[in-house]
Order: C-alpha cells, then sequence, then structure tokens
C-alpha cells in the first residue's frame, strides 16, 4: 500500500510539474478489440508504436495508450486531451456507435482527432453527420471502396502535415471514395492517387464497388485516402487516414511520419519543419503487443461432452505425436497446368469440402433474428440479403412467423424495408401482396424506380394478370424498357404483333430491347424474321450479339435472309493484312477518338466495358492489352480463337418456351444467373429444359468489314486510349 502511494504521489506531482510548465498537451490513444488475421488491424500495437515515437520526440505532447480495448469505461480521461487517436474496427461495429452524443461533446469543445484505417468508417444518417461535422469526411457504405492496391502519392500539398515527407508509394488496403462535407468546405487533401480499374475487379457491393466510383475511376479523377479538416467553427481539427491495415507499413518512414504530424497537427502543436522525427521500427519491435488472435479452428466436428471422470494421479507427461501436416500431393497431377482443366479440379475440390445448408432452417433464423431488431439499418441489410438469397424464386415457403412480421414491417418508416417487405410477401406466395402490387404498379404518382421494381418482382413471379396491363405500360417511357422485357418471361403469342407495330416510334433503346426480346421465343422470332424479309426492319438493327442465337434457333431461314454470320471472314489472313495496312500510324494519328467513342457505343458497347461503362457480356476492355494492334485485331477478326470459359455462350432452354442466351455470371445447386445485354437474368434449374454451350463467341466474325475505313480508325483510335475521351461536340 505504501508502494502504491508513492507511485500515486510521484504521479500526481509529474501532472502538476507538467501543467504548470503549460508546454505539454495529452495525447490520448484508442485501440479497438482484435480484428483480422496476425500482422493485420493490430490495433494495440500500432498505437503503442506512435505513442513511443511521439513521447522519444519530446515536442511538448504526452501520448498515453489507454490500457483497456474500446471506448474507456471512465470517460473522463478524454476530457483534457488535445487530440484522441482512435485506431479500431469501424462501420456498424464502431466503438462510437453507443457513445456518439458523449463523443460530439469531446469535440465541440474543441479537442482534435484522428481516425485510422477502419476507423474512418460508419454509417449513414446520424453517424455519418457526427463524423462529418468531426474529421469533415468519412468512408461510408455502399458509396467508398477497400481494394489492396499500390497508389503512388507524387504531389503533397504543402501543409504542416507533409512536412518532411517525400512522395511515396505503397501497397496497403486504401480505402478510397470517402463522403467529404459540402464543396469539400475545410478539408485539405494531404494523400490522393489515381486508382486503377483493377481496384474496382469485385462486384458491386458494400465496400466493393458501385456505379459512382466506378464512373470516377474510369474518368481517371484521383482519390483522397488521408485529409486534414478545419472545422467550422474554429475549435477543433480532424485528420482521417485510410491506410493502416499492413502492420508492416509503420516501418515505412513517409507513411509513420504523415499520422505522426497529423497528430500534432490536431492537437495544434507546432509540426517541425523536417516532421516529426522518428526511429524505423525493427522487425522485433514490429512483433511486439501483438492482439492474441484465435487460431482458425479445423472444420470437424467436435464429440459429445463425456461425464468427468474422478480425478487420477498426475502422470509423467508422455511426449505427442508432431501435428500432421496438410496433406499434398503424392504426384504431379497434369491438370494442374492446365487451365480448363485445373479450374473444374479446384472447383471439385473446394464443393467437396462445402457443407450445405438448410436452406429452410436458414430462413427460419434470420426472420427471427430481424423479428428481434428495431434497428433500421440492421432490418435492411438482414431483408437485402434474403432477397438476394431468393433472387428468381417463387412460391417459396414462407418461413414460421413471417405473417405477423411482414404486417409489422410494411409500416416501418424506413421506404426501403417496406419494399423489399412486399417483394418477399410474393416470393413467399401471398395473394393480397401481389393484388397490392399489381394496383401501385399502374399508380403513376408514385416513383418511376419503385414501379419498375414492382413489375420486375411481378415478372419473376410469372404473374399472368401482367397481360393485360403490359400494353398500357409501353406507353409510359419510363416503364416502356421494362415492359417490353416483360413478355420474354410472360409468353403473349400477340406480344411480337404488338411490339413490332410500336417498334418504328421508339428510340433506340427501346428497339433494341424490342429485337433482344423477339430472340427469346421461337414464336417471337418468326414473326421479327417476317419483318426483316418485307423490309420494314432493317438487318442493322439486329446486333451482332442477337445474330447468333436467331442464327441458331431459326437455322437457314434466318441466315438466308440476314446472311452468313461468318463468311465474311472465311479468309482472316486477308482481313489481317488488309487491316494491318489500313491501321498505320500516320492514319491512327489522323483518326478521332471521340469519333471512336460512338462506334464503340454503336458495336461494341452492349457486350464490352470500358472504362466503366458497357455491358458485362464480354471481357472487360479497360484492363486488356489495348495498345497492341495486332491483339485488337485478332480478336476483332477470330474472336472465337481462344474464348475463356467464364465468356462462353451459354442457351438455356425453358420448359415454358422461352431460349434466352448469355454469359454465367453466377450458378449454384438452385439457379443459373446470366448476364445479358443490359441486365441479369435468374433462371430457376426446376425450369430449364436444356443447356447449351457453345464453342462460338456471341460476337460473329466481320464485325470489321460492316464498318467504313473512317469507322475503323477511329475506332481503334479509342480502342487505344488510355483514359476517357469525350463525345464529339
Amino acid at each position: 500500500m505504501k508502494a502504491l502511494f508513492v507511485i500515486f504521489c510521484l504521479f500526481f506531482w509529474g501532472c502538476l510539474s507538467l501543467h504548470a510548465a503549460g508546454e505539454v498537451k495529452k495525447v490520448v490513444f484508442i485501440s479497438g478489440k482484435p480484428s483480422h488475421g496476425p500482422m493485420a488491424h493490430e490495433h494495440r500495437a500500432g498505437n503503442l508504436l506512435l505513442a513511443k515515437r511521439l513521447n522519444a520526440a519530446k515536442l511538448g505532447v504526452e501520448a498515453i495508450v489507454l490500457p483497456e480495448d474500446g471506448y474507456p469505461e471512465d470517460p473522463t480521461v478524454l476530457k483534457d486531451a488535445a487530440t484522441i487517436v482512435i485506431f479500431c474496427t469501424g462501420g456498424r461495429l464502431h466503438m462510437l456507435n453507443k457513445r456518439q452524443a458523449e463523443f460530439d461533446e469531446i469535440m465541440k469543445a474543441g479537442t482534435g482527432v484522428v481516425m485510422i484505417h477502419w476507423a474512418t468508417e460508419t454509417v449513414d444518417g446520424s453517424s455519418s453527420d457526427k463524423f462529418l461535422s468531426w474529421m469533415g469526411g468519412h468512408c461510408a457504405l455502399n458509396w467508398s471502396v477497400n481494394p489492396h492496391w499500390v497508389p503512388r502519392f507524387d504531389k503533397l500539398p504543402e501543409h504542416p502535415i507533409t512536412r518532411g515527407v517525400k512522395p511515396f508509394a505503397l501497397n496497403d488496403e486504401w480505402y478510397y471514395h470517402m463522403r467529404f462535407v459540402e464543396k469539400m468546405k475545410g478539408v485539405t487533401p494531404i494523400l490522393s492517387g489515381v486508382p486503377g480499374p483493377e481496384t474496382l475487379k469485385r462486384p458491386d457491393g458494400l465496400r466493393s464497388g458501385n456505379p459512382t466510383v466506378r464512373k470516377k475511376v474510369a474518368a481517371g479523377e484521383p482519390m483522397h485516402v488521408a485529409w486534414g479538416y478545419e472545422r467550422p467553427d474554429g475549435k477543433g481539427r480532424g485528420f482521417g487516414f485510410t491506410g493502416g491495415h499492413h502492420h508492416v507499413s509503420w516501418q515505412d518512414d513517409n507513411f509513420r511520419t504523415i499520422i505522426l504530424n497529423a497528430i500534432l497537427w490536431t492537437a495544434k502543436v507546432d509540426v517541425p519543419q523536417k516532421g516529426v522525427p522518428s526511429s524505423t521500427p525493427s522487425d522485433a519491435e514490429m512483433k511486439q503487443n501483438l492482439d492474441a488472435k484465435k487460431p482458425r479452428k479445423p472444420a470437424t466436428k467436435t464429440p459429445p461432452a463425456k461425464p468427468k471422470a474422478p480425478p487420477k494421479p498426475a502422470a509423467k507427461p508422455e511426449a505427442k505425436a508432431p501435428p500432421a501436416k496438410p496433406a499434398r500431393y503424392a504426384k504431379f497431377d497434369p491438370r494442374l497446368v492446365d487451365r480448363g482443366a485445373s479450374s473444374k479440379l479446384f472447383k471439385e475440390l473446394r464443393e467437396a469440402q462445402m457443407v450445405k445448408l438448410d436452406s429452410a432452417k436458414m430462413l427460419d433464423l434470420l426472420t427471427r433474428t430481424l423479428g428481434k431488431t428495431s434497428d433500421e439499418a440492421t432490418q435492411e441489410d438482414l431483408l437485402r440479403g434474403i432477397v438476394r438469397g431468393l433472387e428468381g424464386r417463387r412460391s417459396v415457403d414462407s418461413p414460421e412467423g413471417w405473417g405477423a412480421l411482414s404486417a409489422k414491417l410494411r409500416n416501418a418508416p424506413n421506404g426501403d424495408v417496406r419494399k423489399m417487405v412486399q417483394q418477399l410477401d410474393q416470393v413467399f406466395g401471398l395473394e393480397a401482396a401481389s393484388e397490392r402490387a399489381l394496383v401501385q404498379l399502374m399508380d403513376t404518382s408514385l416513383p418511376d424506380a419503385e414501379r419498375q421494381t414492382l413489375l420486375r418482382t411481378l415478372v419473376t413471379q410469372q404473374n399472368q394478370t401482367l397481360k393485360g396491363l403490359l400494353p398500357n405500360l409501353l406507353n409510359e417511357a419510363p416503364m416502356r424498357i421494362e415492359a417490353i422485357r416483360a413478355f420474354r418471361t410472360i409468353n403473349d403469342p400477340g406480344a411480337p404483333k404488338l411490339l413490332l407495330s410500336l417498334y418504328a416510334d421508339w428510340k433506340p433503346p427501346a428497339k433494341r430491347a424490342v429485337v433482344e426480346t423477339l430472340a427469346t421465343r421461337k414464336n417471337y422470332a418468326v414473326a421479327l424474321l417476317a419483318r426483316l424479309k418485307d423490309g420494314s426492319l432493317p438487318k442493322e438493327d439486329i446486333a451482332a450479339h442477337v445474330a447468333r442465337p436467331l442464327s441458331s434457333m431459326l437455322g437457314t431461314a434466318f441466315t438466308d435472309v440476314f446472311g452468313d454470320l461468318d463468311a465474311i471472314s472465311k479468309d482472316k489472313a486477308e482481313l489481317m493484312a488488309r487491316y494491318t495496312k489500313l491501321l498505320t500510324s500516320d492514319n491512327l494519328a489522323k483518326a478521332d477518338a471521340a469519333r471512336g467513342r460512338v462506334v464503340f457505343t454503336t458495336s461494341c458497347f452492349a457486350c464490352h466495358k470500358l472504362y466503366g461503362e458497357g455491358g458485362v457480356l464480354g471481357p472487360d476492355l479497360t484492363g486488356s492489352n489495348r495498345a497492341d494492334l495486332q491483339y485488337i485485331l485478332l480478336n476483332m477478326i477470330e474472336p472465337s480463337a481462344d474464348i475463356p470459359t467464364a465468356y462462353q455462350l451459354v442457351t438455356l432452354h425453358t420448359k415454358s418456351g422461352q431460349i434466352i442466351g448469355g454469359t454465367i455470371s453466377q450458378e449454384d445447386d438452385q439457379r443459373v444467373v446470366l448476364n445479358m445485354v443490359g441486365q441479369t437474368t435468374t433462371v430457376l434449374k426446376s425450369d430449364i429444359s436444356k443447356r447449351e454451350v457453345s464453342p462460338m463467341s456471341m460476337m460473329p466474325e466481320g464485325l470489321l468489314p460492316t464498318l467504313k475505313d473512317a469507322q475503323v480508325l477511329d475506332l481503334v483510335k479509342y480502342l487505344q486510349t488510355t483514359k476517357q475521351v469525350g463525345l464529339p461536340k
């Protein structure tokens, strides 16, 4: 007790001395609970490295790392802090979620804040407003993305935070596309890089991509991954920093200096002209203070517990056998060097390790969880997951308790929650839900997007009442394309005559939807062919991706009118020589990339994506070898020469007579999701009567000869650009 009293007195005296000197400001580090695997998201170890170097620099701050993980049990420790550094898990698990009002009072008092990596992420709504007021920006779900990439920070602004920092590049999980305050008032970007298309390889999701960020990346827009913020009241500063996934990143001197400088700046302490001096952590130091993270448990069933036996006398420990090493291939397997065979092999190995879940039980569990929460964000996430999981399904048995839960959530204040509940009511076959949806579908006072969703859901459920409603919807421009596509699933013998009678008056997108729709059923295709024969429908309106399935469906009856799809490219060597001679450097220099973009939009856009825009039937051309002229010519003249499995044409014949062609996007034991022009289509396997996989590309050979030489030059000039160009004025 006496020793504790002496320590307390010394500490109290030291605090008095520091306060009297009037030179020391307190920096408090808060560490989140353990997250991720070893050497990633090392919250406490990273904070201790930084605090140690701040104290060693003797620049008028006292850095304290709180001993507990999470928000302090005694929040008074934060009251006299000059700035607070938070390194923790973010989003819906952020330590500040339940303490926002309390923390906001600290911020309003002028305390600075630094948030590192995932700590910069919060959810929309009041949480977003708070984060924006504290540090001017934050990582946002369904807006920001979290790829691992290597941005090049070649240009640094003149700012105290960049003192002593040289241009650098470093591989980390740099979140980008932050949500900032309006017009970025008060925000100074500190680190900005230009992400490439490879950072958006994943499909859209909470943190993987969205249409807005894809458009900006395609346009080459710089993204800010670290920023300083001066609050408008002048009472405080904030700093957001999205790097910090890899613990080893702290060994990079520039990376570390940025954070140390920012901590001083937010504490309103002068930053030295050469930045905060700090030693590079050794490899041994990097391994200190790491969180004790549990190793993954083997996927084996735990045997039932046996009754405890009476204690036995301690025995001499026996030597244990070394743990078994993971199984490896006993001999060389030739399937591992063949791309197609190895893909099949690893798929078989993966599926062998998978445990199939009881979908009905999982649905019951999700429904019970949904019934227990009143949090709108959680409700929305759970419902969105159920909707996606049941996409394309119909007449599914409703989970236990759904009726009461549905009645409750149909009156929820969150509009998205209400819409998804209505969708699920239809999936579960509730007749009243379909009747409500039909009434709302024809209510022109509702938003167009809501009515389009209603129509898609009714189509999925194959609601036959739609036959009488679709003709009226064709007269509404916002609903027209969805209504045209509805006839693909809703088989109506009168559809071809109706659609073709209105065809001439419609704009190109609607015309394209008509042609694509009439190519999905043989009785529809026959009517389309009749219009081709009498010349009332121009051949030019039959796009390349539609001609192939029509040829397969109608055979010579189609090719006799349209022409042999491949005949024009029989002599490929001659075509290669012709276009190589045309596409000289001098000729390409005179070509117009903007006009080439127009050609691309007409001829390629429906199937291929470039700079974040376009279809997904064929490969994304953004990252392809477009600088190589021979690469471009080979793929245009002989597109079927080497088709990756993911882009093979798959044709599904349904039991109702529908013929659907596209590339496989997803597949499980219940459904197939096809990429088609302008949309994806989900087909239940129980509805499929036949599946065909074509060795031919959906892109017919002979595209180039259908274009004028000037158009070919413009198109190739556009394809060889490294960033998006504007359309012709």
